[in-house]
């Protein structure tokens, strides 16, 4: 029987199909287009960095890998040269790195390099490369530094830029003066002296550029970017330069590129043993680490903050929820690099007006999201959008059932997936769209557990935590392990997380839970209770209200995702226990209220499958759980939690009969009722005005912890206060105006 879930994302999706299939498909020429016109446009990835902000502007936590670069460019030997690549497939950041590395060069302008920039990709002549690439190093040499070294070094460069061109000519048949003077006018020198360049002979210049250089107080550093953007001869000659010339001493170079893509040029060019050249020209390789999950995080969430306003309007239940689900059903793990981000936005902002309203916004997300990095499953569901839903609205008797003909487009699905550069992600990004078809594809189950097989599948999800630590905005494998193993290590290991990795270190969490399969964890149960504590420290609490951004991972919702995991790894059967143990333990109460309103709320809709109660251990589980809460009340750490309003709904909701008390301690530890009030009245947030206050729809709510006129009353008391400021103030009028206001500025919120 399908569930109300599956039936109520059905009919949406259709929506989507049908609007996706009736419009071509727009060109990246036509999304760019459509981005520059855009007057509301306040984001965009990717532009790379600036060297006088790179810095400050950097939001993938890279300062330290440009810092380690530029300290051994500042240590460049002066009898020898230094190759440093800064390796990274396309769209990964490399350009920005790049001004990142020059912004540490410059910190010092007393012990700053010559910096040199050269971009080959804008020569378009092969064999003008050499001679471009030296003469760009003696301009940079001449216009940074007036002293006799620095026209001396410039002089002999150039010198050595045009022996090479005359040894390119020497094959033909003029006279020696003609061909130099050739040379010397292709370079735009007449001034220079023909008898100057009256020997071809490499090895002399060299040597006289060479003792130029040892003289030269100050380092040359020479940033070399799009390498990867050359033809495969081009990419051979720009390998082959650095190759002749790295060894220049006093000189360091900075080469960004792919190496994969170098190496595959190199091949076609019949280079021997290509895979290992790049080791013979370069003396440091750097491959950019992979992005950490806050760092994705981050980027995401500035994505988000930059569409137009009215995109984010929640419109549909849930739309939190569902948007923090896509969240971790494959799209932080699809989106590898800044510029998957920026071209999965750009295309955002071209189809979500279209479809405002109509469908979730996590739904155009995920779509936009397949376009970009799944172009071949996107034209099949277009083409056959079956096979994804079953019937279309317009099918009528459309013959066979919904399962049997989702079953049918398997195998097509699968070539799809494999076409993508990330399989495993598209294919959880497809179910979490299609709920049938992760049914059908035997992956309902683990879709229901958040994704759980789909995160262990990525090669490099936890490769990457091995290069972080505690100390800085990310969190390190090593600390979740012996959090998980070691139960005397797990309050020093809590007590040391900042706001900024607190969700991370709780989403890493459940990972290595997964992938430990329950080695090693002797204590599951009382684990389970700990994780599902870490909530209540003011570091959640901070995150959760301060800075509140457009994708807010819920900390209760990452705690029980965790719990779920690394009790559904462990296969030890204790799931039902666990639950109960966390729904009425004092110390657990944010995740406990999660647990029962899951459990016990009849229309509360379930985007990934959670931890749940027995119906038969209701009554208990329910007069334990509103103690607790009433025990906060009276000792006041309610409002020191996290989402204290969400609690106080769900008591709402499941045991109103108690609620009058919980008013009344309420009312003795703070007579204003301010944070009761700022608490419970909460509705929705978002990126542009922040959060709104109204009473609950539901009228049966008004009323459940007084009466509404005596809260009406109340309110109108505390309005005289003359002191009160929004958003109180604002939390306050909404009950006495019985309309939904804006906490920043009180004014009516218009839908």
């Amino acid at each position: 029987m399908e569930s109300a879930c599956l039936v109520r994302q059905i009919k949406p999706h259709q929506k989507l199909l049908c609007k996706y299939g009736a419009a071509p498909l727009l060109s990246n020429a036509d999304i760019k287009q459509k981005t520059m016109n855009d007057k509301s446009t306040k984001f965009n990835l990717d532009t790379p960095l600036q060297t006088a902000s790179a810095l400050d502007d950097d939001k993938l936590s890279r300062r330290g890998f440009a810092e380690s670069a530029a300290n051994a460019l500042l240590k460049i030997p002066a009898t020898a040269g230094l190759a440093v690549s800064i390796e990274g497939p396309w769209g990964s950041g490399k350009t920005s790195v790049l001004a990142m590395i020059e912004a540490v060069l410059r910190k010092d302008s007393m012990k700053s390099p010559v910096i040199v920039h050269f971009n080959p990709w804008l020569i378009g002549d092969k064999d003008a490369l050499l001679r471009h690439f030296l003469s760009r190093i003696a301009e940079a040499v001449k216009l940074n530094d007036h002293s006799s070294d620095g026209k001396k070094v410039a002089k002999q460069i150039k010198a050595y830029s045009k022996a090479f061109d005359v040894v390119k000519l020497i094959p033909g048949a003029e006279p020696w003066v003609s061909l130099v003077k050739s040379v010397i006018d292709s370079v735009g020198d007449t001034a220079g002296s023909i008898a100057e360049y009256k020997t071809p002979d490499l090895e002399v210049y060299k040597q006289k550029v060479e003792d130029a250089l040892r003289k030269f107080p100050r380092p040359i550093v020479v940033f070399v970017d799009d390498i990867d953007r050359l033809f495969p001869a081009e990419v051979f000659e720009m390998v082959r330069i650095i190759k002749a010339v790295g060894g220049l001493p006093n000189v360091g170079y900075v080469l960004a590129w792919d190496a994969a893509y170098v190496s595959s040029a190199l091949d076609k060019l019949d280079v021997p043993f290509a895979d290992s050249y790049l080791d013979k020209v370069v003396q440091i390789r750097m491959p950019l680490p992979s992005l950490s999950v806050s760092a994705r995080g981050k980027m995401i969430n500035e994505a988000l903050d930059g569409l137009d306003p009215e995109a984010l309007t929640p419109r549909f239940k849930d739309h939190d929820e569902h948007l923090s689900s896509l969240y971790f059903s494959g799209l932080r793990d699809l989106l590898e690099q800044p510029r998957d981000v920026a071209r999965v936005f750009n295309a955002l902002r071209v189809t979500e007006p279209q479809l405002r309203g109509e469908i979730s916004f996590a739904d155009i997300l995920g779509m936009a999201a397949l376009s970009v990095k799944a172009p071949d499953l996107f034209v099949l569901l277009r083409k056959n959008p079956r096979i994804f839903v079953g019937k279309l609205a317009s099918d009528g008797g459309f013959p066979g059932q919904v399962e049997d003909v989702i079953k049918e487009g398997c195998a097509q699905r699968n070539i799809a997936y494999e076409a993508s550069s990330s399989p495993i992600n598209v294919r959880n990004v497809v179910h979490f769209l299609f709920p049938f078809v992760a049914e059908a594809e035997d992956s309902y189950a683990l879709y229901r557990a958040s994704d759980v097989e789909g995160r262990v599948g990525h090669p490099d999800r936890l490769a990457i935590a091995l290069q972080l630590s505690l100390s800085s905005s990310d969190v390190s494998l090593e600390a979740a392990k012996k959090y998980l193993r070691q139960p005397t290590v797990r309050t020093e290991i809590a007590e040391g997380l900042a706001r900024e990795n607190c969700t991370e270190f709780l989403e890493l969490l459940g990972d290595v839970a997964n992938s430990l399969k329950g080695d090693g964890i002797c204590d599951l149960a009382e684990l389970c209770e700990a994780i599902a504590a870490l909530p209540k420290q003011a570091v959640f609490v901070e995150r959760a209200t301060v800075g509140r951004q457009s994708l807010q991972l819920n900390p209760n919702d990452v705690a029980l995702r965790a719990v779920y995991m690394l009790v559904h790894a462990s296969n030890d059967g204790q799931m039902t226990e666990i639950a109960e143990r966390i729904a009425t333990n004092p110390e657990t109460l944010s995740c406990a209220a999660e647990i029962v309103s899951q459990s016990y709320v009849p229309d509360r809709e379930q985007y990934s499958r959670q931890l749940t109660l027995s119906a038969a251990s209701k009554a208990d589980v329910l007069k334990t759980f509103a103690r607790n809460i009433s025990d906060a009340c009276e000792d006041g750490t309610l409002f020191t939690m996290a989402n204290p309003g969400f609690i106080l709904w769900t008591l709402a909701r499941l045991c109103p009969e108690v609620c009058p008390d919980v008013y009344k301690a309420l009312k003795t530890a703070e007579s204003s009722l301010d944070k009761f009030a700022l608490s419970f009245l909460q509705r929705t947030w978002s990126s542009s005005e922040g959060q709104t206050y109204g009473l609950p729809r539901d009228e049966s709510l008004q009323s459940v912890y007084c009466s509404l006129d005596e809260f009406k009353t109340h309110a109108e008391e505390r309005l005289l206060d003359t002191r009160l400021t929004n958003p109180t103030k604002a939390a306050w009028r909404c009950v006495v105006m019985g309309k939904e206001l804006y906490g920043s500025d009180g004014s009516e919120v218009r839908r």
